[in-house]
């Protein structure tokens, strides 16, 4: 069973989304590989399979150039004045052209801990952490500085379109009253003194817009100028509502759901709504737009777990990736080394969900970011077999409710 086989089989399609003849195919060749090990790219050892530790990311600059950044081993000088649980690592970023393969920039980047360091703001620009400092890069890989917390950053996220940055640092209780009266709050009143802050940045102006305090660190699915939340109903249904940052929020649709459901933004008008079924592990997953209209479902079995997910820009696809697992995974059930078989990513349709393109990459990163999609999601491209490869697809199916200008004439 070839690999197009295993994910319509998994993922169980439902009976609004079939399998289509081009999703069960003979594999397509990549139009272009570009080999790693001559960048200096070494694979990390299989111990850090579980640990979840960011080591790499892949990205589109545009449609010709790909920015690699990758992990590079061997003993780093400790620095006298840090502290002492930094977990410092040597990051290497490559700018490459394609088709040609050929490295235009390169730098090299000190890390001081092992989590998420890379975020691509589109058009080109990319976002980069160095402990709780952000600064701007593009190709020049210059480190500009984009802002500065006085606190340890807990979570970055960006909205689909990447016009807002959601930003989470631990907070000072000295400091909650004066943001509080100065920058307005979103979603519902909160009880005074949670523990990490939350900002809704505007990207480009990097304008606080919003903010919000939570007791953890917390995933915000923002569509639109807001975000989704789920609110328990009664008898295992649970309302989907859209907040804006500012105005008056509003019911989007209602669904069943065991346990409390996810939401995880895919365009800056759709979000995929993760909920489980009365019985078993496995996941059914809802498209719904900001009118509450239900696009499609899918069911997502259970042995496919910690998934990742890369947008282009523009809405019209996603990349889904996920570990495949020798069983199947509840909530609480504990996952090794063994019981992990391969890593699969396919790039969805995002109107539709029709899968286009089926792939799985190597080696296994339990974080993610070794896969990316164009800006227009018609390249996308994945760390596999030694080699970056790129594939060219066809443009997306468009959302068949938007509407349409006439034709020139």
């Amino acid at each position: 069973m070839g690999l197009r086989e295993i994910i319509c089989a998994g993922v169980l399609i439902s009976a609004s989304v079939t399998c289509t003849a081009d999703a069960t195919q003979s594999e397509p060749a990549p139009s272009l590989r570009v080999p790693v090990a001559p960048l200096g790219y070494v694979a990390p050892s299989p111990f850090y399979l579980t640990a979840r530790l960011s080591s790499v990311s892949l990205d589109f600059i545009d449609k010709d150039h790909l920015l690699f950044t990758f992990r590079v081993p061997g003993l780093m000088q400790r620095i006298p004045e840090d502290p002492v649980e930094d977990e410092d690592q040597t990051i290497r970023a490559v700018v490459l052209e394609l088709p040609s393969g050929k490295v235009l920039t390169k730098a090299e980047w000190r890390m001081h801990d092992r989590s998420r360091y890379l975020w691509w703001l589109g058009d080109g620009l990319f976002l980069v952490r160095q402990r709780s400092r952000l600064f701007v890069t593009d190709k020049t890989l210059q480190l500009r500085p984009f802002l500065n917390s006085e606190t340890a950053l807990e979570s970055v996220q960006l909205s689909p379109d990447r016009r807002w940055i959601a930003i989470e640092a631990e907070g000072k209780k000295e400091e909650r009253q004066s943001l509080a009266s100065t920058v307005p709050s979103f979603g519902d009143a909160r009880p005074e003194n949670k523990p990490v802050q939350i900002f809704i940045v505007d990207a480009k102006s990097r304008a606080v817009t919003a903010r919000a305090e939570a007791l953890d660190a917390v995933d915000i699915p923002m569509v639109g100028d807001g975000h989704l939340l789920a609110i328990e109903g009664k008898h295992n249904s649970w309302i989907i509502r859209y907040d804006p940052f500012h105005g008056e929020a509003r019911q989007l649709t209602e669904i069943e759901s065991s346990c409390h459901p996810s939401e995880i933004a895919v365009s800056s008008n759709v979000a995929l709504v993760i909920a489980c079924p009365r019985s078993g592990n496995d996941h059914l997953v809802s498209a719904i737009n900001l009118e509450g209209k239900v696009l499609w479902q899918q069911r997502w079995e259970s042995r496919y777990i910690w998934a990742t997910f890369q947008l282009s820009q523009n809405g019209s696809r996603f990349a889904y990736s996920s570990l495949q697992v020798s069983h199947p995974v509840g909530t609480l059930d504990p996952v090794d080394q063994e019981s992990i078989e391969r890593q699969l990513v396919g790039v969805f349709d995002t109107f539709t969900g029709k899968l286009r393109l089926v792939k799985n990459a190597t080696p296994i990163l339990s974080a993610g970011q070794n896969y990316a999609l164009s800006s227009d999601g018609t390249r996308f491209a994945i760390l596999r077999e030694g080699a970056i490869e790129v594939y060219d697809l066809p443009p997306a199916e468009e959302d068949p409710g938007a509407e349409r200008l006439p034709p020139k004439k």
